[in-house]
């Protein structure tokens, strides 16, 4: 369960397989000394860093809109 509620765990699940592409930040993950396999399943790693996936995303054409 890895301490997610199930209704918010079966959430995730169902955005991924609509085709949400989640990464987590590697250097977060090591700073805090975890792995993909202490996340939901579905997430990959972004080993270079979040910052830099997001300016990857960028160049592609995404925006990145914050709230």
């Amino acid at each position: 369960s890895k301490g997610i509620s199930a209704a918010i765990s079966g959430r995730f699940a169902g955005l991924v397989q609509q085709g949400l592409d989640p990464h987590a930040c590697g250097n977060t993950m090591r700073g805090m000394d975890i792995t993909l396999a202490d996340l939901l399943d579905g997430f990959h790693a972004a080993d270079q860093g979040g910052v830099v996936k997001l300016a990857e995303l960028q160049s592609q054409g995404y925006v990145y809109l914050r709230t």
